[in-house]
């Protein structure tokens, strides 16, 4: 019985763990895409401000 108890453990670990590197993932290439996009534009957002006021 212990043996059944301590593999679910660790099948909820290693579930708990590849759950953890997807977001990390995802929220990478989130991040790294919204990097891009600012560096992509034509005008930086100091221009932009200015023009505003």
């Amino acid at each position: 019985m212990e043996g059944v108890v301590v593999s679910r453990q660790i099948c909820l670990i290693a579930l708990a763990i590849r759950q953890k590197l997807v977001f990390e993932t995802i929220w990478s290439l989130i991040g790294s895409n919204r990097c891009r996009q600012r560096s992509t534009t034509k005008e930086p957002a100091m221009e932009s401000e200015l023009i505003l006021f």
